[in-house]
């Protein structure tokens, strides 16, 4: 295909039939069929192993619409989130565009959006490392009963932390953790801050790392999330590489 039938078709690239009624609870309606295609291509592709990561990016986005986002911590702060679910080797195999907040349900948005991206792959044994965003006992425990691992990182004000493992004051590489009747794990240890993790399939045991030529001792709970949640990053490194900020004359 030519460089100018390709912009051409760009410019004008549109998939939805204007002649439909527009439905009053979708944002995302000119769009919502293209994305769900794109799901269902991305799930049939490819089947994930063992250990998947759930994380958000942004899409860059200036223009005016309701659900766009301002994050001031990122490269682009204007855009539209989504939330991801990747598998290793950078693979996306599912996401959910955020459209602004949705109507009450029972589960808070968090947990509301790891129970939509693991449909399909739960009830296998599979590990999940989130951010602590996502990460809680409550969340824990649902996953827990779905036969699904949760590991991540999880804040200190999060319902159900063990309160002796979060207000523990340590020295440079000390630990302190607490396990529930559910085989739920609450870490802390500090390095040059306080870390705490939450884990359904670890205990307290440390591993010795080599690093610029010098030992490093760690929780093997960290050592794993670091690995697992590199999926997310690659993902973000290969988009980098294949802009896609071009003008168009239609969204």
């Amino acid at each position: 295909m030519s460089k100018n039938r390709f912009e051409g078709i760009l410019g004008m690239f549109h998939v939805s039939d204007n002649e439909k009624d527009r439905p009053s609870d979708d944002r995302l309606y000119k769009i919502s069929e293209f994305l769900d295609m794109l799901q269902k291509k991305f799930k049939s592709s490819y089947m994930p192993k063992k250990d998947i990561c759930i994380d958000e990016s942004n899409v860059p986005f200036r223009g005016r619409i309701y659900f766009r986002q301002y994050i001031p911590n990122k490269r682009h702060r204007y855009g539209i989130k989504l939330f991801k679910l990747c598998v290793s080797g950078g693979y996306t195999w599912d996401f959910k565009v955020y459209t602004g907040r949705e109507k009450s349900s029972e589960f808070v948005v968090s947990e509301k959006v790891v129970m939509e991206l693991m449909e399909g792959l739960l009830d296998r044994g599979r590990t999940l490392y989130t951010d602590n965003w996502y990460t809680s006992v409550s969340l824990a425990k649902r996953l827990i009963d779905r036969k699904t691992h949760l590991v991540g990182t999880i804040r200190a004000n999060r319902k159900g932390n063990p309160q002796e493992v979060i207000k523990e004051k340590l020295n440079r590489g000390g630990i302190v953790a607490r396990q529930d009747n559910d085989k739920t794990v609450v870490l802390k240890w500090k390095n040059k801050r306080n870390v705490i993790m939450l884990s359904t399939k670890h205990d307290d045991l440390t591993i010795t790392l080599a690093k610029k030529g010098k030992e490093v001792i760690k929780p093997k709970v960290i050592v794993d999330y670091n690995q697992g949640k590199a999926f997310i990053d690659l993902l973000d490194q290969m988009s980098a590489y294949a802009p896609f900020l071009r003008r168009t004359s239609k969204w």
